[in-house]
């Protein structure tokens, strides 16, 4: 672990300079750690691919002092340190007009369409964390055979419930939003709403796998989701 500052009252704890699972779930012990303790003047604490940042009052907890909090907790992490995690099984329809770029990913790996969408639903994927826009997860697991860059330039417009890949990672995005990963399907199912008890359907450390719904399944969920008929806590399980 490398404790690096950023600014007067952050603390960012590091594992890797990389995307690692390993340091994903090593970050996600520590802050299920840091919770337990639970001291006076920690703010906030965000768990990431490779890091935590913790946020904490300097006056009620100094740098010195969380640093060596940080080094013991850290020097006490197990396999069995981190929270539990949820499992979810997101239905994705892979049929146009969702999987925007699914005959370019295929041509660029040399692969069928079939053999595409086999090789991404045949994945096992954990958050490593879910950020940059509310809800968005970020997916390790993506089988190496599918590594594809990122599209340049990227999209303006990317829709909501996309399911994507680029590099090592696959992810969904939750709203529209610009992006520029390559847009394989789209699932119906909602990841982010301010009206939940908790907002955010899937935390950093869920395990995800994908179901393949065809078209006339895919609008029939999103109706049911959106009209709130149908839940995905109970409907993704």
């Amino acid at each position: 672990m490398r404790l690096r500052l950023a600014g007067d009252g952050m603390l960012v704890a590091e594992y890797s300079t990389g995307i690692d699972p390993a340091a994903s779930a090593r970050a996600r012990a520590l802050e299920a750690a840091l919770k337990a303790r639970a001291p006076a003047g920690i703010v906030a604490s965000m768990p990431g691919i490779r890091s935590l940042a913790i946020i904490h009052d300097p006056v009620r907890l100094t740098t010195r002092a969380l640093s060596k909090l940080l080094e013991k907790l850290d020097a006490g992490l197990t396999t069995a340190s981190e929270a539990p995690s949820s499992r979810w099984i997101l239905p994705v329809c892979y049929e146009q007009p969702h999987g925007l770029d699914l005959d370019e990913c295929a041509g660029k790996l040399k692969i069928t369409v079939d053999e595409l969408i086999a090789r991404h639903l045949a994945g096992r994927y954990t958050a490593l964390m879910v950020g940059s826009y509310p809800g968005h997860p970020y997916l390790g697991g993506l089988d190496p055979s599918l590594y594809l860059p990122r599209r340049v330039p990227p999209r303006v417009r990317v829709p909501r419930g996309s399911v994507a890949m680029a590099e090592l990672m696959t992810n969904v995005y939750p709203v529209e939003a610009p992006g520029g990963w390559n847009v394989l399907g789209c699932t119906a199912a909602i990841l982010f709403d301010l009206r939940w008890e908790s907002p955010s359907l899937l935390s950093a450390g869920d395990e995800i796998t994908f179901r393949r719904v065809g078209l006339e399944e895919h609008d029939t969920l999103y109706a049911a989701f959106e009209a709130g008929t149908l839940h995905p806590r109970e409907a993704c399980r």
